[in-house]
């Protein structure tokens, strides 16, 4: 390519990052909806806390992995005395599993873009006493809120982009650029170039037109005989639609 059409492209790029972010900020003039409430729990589904209905509840979401979502999976195991603890830093099968009505069968309504309204860290707890076979749940844990934080995420056919302005800050930076694939029309595996590499979210649109975008890790702790606890850490991301 000619030096000065190379230079063309460049100057036109440029121009284009910065429309781009010049919208974001035009876009974040308009406040907030802050009357809209999310439930800590907002479209969370778990097992009930019956024997044997808890592992019956778990087991039907197995159904919806697919080869390429399970090859993103690792996990690290130590152990403690008699306890031995496990850690899935990017999980496709918690146990608080965002709910199916939230599926997305045209995946079209995912493009365009969505402003965050909510961004928090959520962790949720069951375990089981084994000898009897009783269910334990406990209270949801609000780990971490920085919805006041301003961001944008920005989907085309294939192309993820994710915009962030923390609080205290003047300028949008872009935080995340990558190639996206729906599996199964409950996961985004989110990728550089290798799939298996990519990290896998749990996504989904509510009844009100809102995009819910769910990182889990998982932590299990289990002693042979005695009890399993699992506790499911979820980065929650709760989007609207601007454009």
């Amino acid at each position: 390519m000619p030096r000065f059409s190379l230079l063309l492209v460049v100057l036109l790029f440029s121009r284009f990052l910065a429309a781009q972010e010049n919208d974001f900020a035009l876009l974040a003039q308009k406040p907030k909806d802050t009357s809209v409430y999310f439930p800590i729990d907002h479209k969370i589904s778990r097992p009930r806390l019956v024997y044997p209905d808890w592992d019956k509840d778990f087991d039907l979401y197995y159904r919806f992995l697919t080869p390429a979502i399970r090859k993103t999976q690792a996990s690290i195991s130590y152990r403690e005395g008699e306890v031995v603890t496990t850690v899935t830093p990017n999980s496709i099968i918690p146990h608080a599993q965002l709910d199916t009505s939230t599926m997305i069968y045209n995946p079209e309504m995912l493009e365009g873009t969505w402003r965050m309204i909510k961004f928090r860290s959520v962790r949720f707890n069951d375990s089981v006493w084994i000898p009897t076979k009783t269910y334990y749940r406990l209270a949801d844990t609000l780990l971490a809120d920085n919805s006041t934080d301003d961001g944008f995420a920005v989907f085309t056919d294939n192309n993820f982009k994710l915009y962030v302005k923390e609080t205290g800050e003047t300028e949008f930076k872009k935080v995340m650029s990558a190639k996206y694939k729906i599996e199964n029309r409950r996961f985004m595996l989110v990728y550089k170039l290798s799939r298996a590499a990519g990290g896998v979210s749990q996504f989904g649109i509510d009844e009100k037109g809102f995009l819910v975008l769910n990182y889990p890790r998982v932590i299990e702790n289990v002693k042979k005989g005695e009890y399993f606890s699992y506790y499911a850490v979820i980065e929650q991301y709760i989007f609207e639609k601007v454009k």
